[in-house]
């Protein structure tokens, strides 16, 4: 069973810029993938902090901000840009956990049913969803059942972003959602595996930290 409600909250205006750019702004720490991100921001949630400011070195996101060039020395020399980012915040049963990139929830990669909630376009070499922005308070969600053939074909076509439209995938804008399942399904968080669960509800955080890339 799926449940959505809307939340009335955008963070990036099409047409304005998005973040300032600096000659020189040191980051608090670094993280060179979404996983890292994503344990700093629990490190803060569980003592009640408020997030670090983090330079973004690689992962998802940062392939969705264009691989941007550099590494260190260009956090350290400049000239870099701070932009918000938003994040998802999930509650499997008995524990709150943080999604940087995308919330992956599945029976299994050739059967059964998938769902990714995205807030990259990325997920590895998939471009996944697209339209999606980390920034603009929405996560995009594509869920489906699809048959082998029809795998395959996705499968081959999600490097380029080209396997959407499509009439056999659920794909919606979202800012939050309730899932439930029939039998315990995979739970992957920035491609971490979290075990199996038979339910999960998330939502959008709209500007929760900010990163330096």
């Amino acid at each position: 069973m799926v449940k959505l409600k809307k939340v009335l909250e955008m963070t990036i205006e099409k047409g304005k810029e998005w973040g300032q750019e600096f000659e020189c702004l040191r980051p608090d720490l670094l993280a060179k993938s979404d996983r890292e991100v994503r344990e700093v921001v629990e490190e803060a949630w569980r003592q009640s902090l408020p997030i670090p400011t983090v330079g973004l070195l690689g992962g998802d996101i940062w392939k969705t901000l264009g691989s941007p060039p550099g590494g260190t020395e260009r956090l350290k020399n400049g000239p870099v840009r701070r932009v918000n980012m938003d994040l998802i915040d999930l509650r499997l049963p008995g524990a709150r956990c943080a999604a940087f990139a995308h919330a992956v929830f599945l029976e299994g990669w050739w059967f059964g049913n998938i769902a990714a909630v995205m807030n990259a376009e990325w997920r590895k070499a998939w471009r996944v969803a697209p339209r999606a922005h980390p920034n603009d308070g929405w996560l995009d969600l594509i869920a489906g059942n699809l048959r082998l053939r029809q795998r395959i074909l996705a499968r081959r076509r999600l490097p380029m972003g080209n396997h959407l439209p499509n009439s056999n995938l659920d794909t919606r804008r979202i800012q939050q959602l309730e899932l439930e399942f029939h039998k315990p399904r995979r739970v992957l968080l920035d491609g971490v595996d979290e075990g199996k669960h038979r339910s999960v509800s998330l939502s959008v955080v709209p500007d929760a930290l900010s990163i330096i890339y």
